[in-house]
């Protein structure tokens, strides 16, 4: 499935539901940021990585949930830099506002909408883009 359509399906989905709005998990390495694993931390985005990141943390039909296995040190300069440039996540790692009911518990699975990572099929060389574009068509 591509970023557009699991977005497209989201939107609908929230609008049929009524929802107030939809929950974003974003990894950070080769999802938000090059890969980088040396000493030194390499804070270079993926192209339109930032724009849309900050579209998406200014949206109050979104939740914004970073998604990383960081130790909690390497993680807060990341929360920092990423506030630097803008972009404000919601949670880190969970998500309180989705309790469990009676046909689904989460108690160790976080509720999600929307994957963005590497490892969901997300390629951050292009698919930025399509997640700007797809956000203009759901405002």
């Amino acid at each position: 499935m591509s970023i557009t359509t699991a977005f497209k399906n989201a939107f609908e989905r929230k609008i049929e539901k009524n929802w107030d709005k939809i929950f974003v998990l974003v990894d950070i390495h080769d999802t938000i940021l090059k890969a980088c694993y040396e000493q030194a931390e390499c804070y270079e985005y993926f192209p339109m990585a930032k724009e849309a990141l900050q579209e998406l943390s200014s949206r109050q039909d979104i939740c914004l949930i970073l998604w990383s296995s960081c130790y909690p040190e390497k993680l807060d300069s990341y929360l920092d830099r990423f506030g630097n440039d803008g972009i404000a996540f919601d949670y880190v790692n969970r998500n309180p506002e989705v309790v469990n009911t009676s046909l689904a518990c989460f108690d160790d699975k976080l509720y999600f909408n929307v994957g963005i990572d590497d490892k969901f099929g997300f390629d951050a060389e292009s698919d930025w883009a399509e997640v700007t574009e797809v956000l203009k068509s759901y405002q």
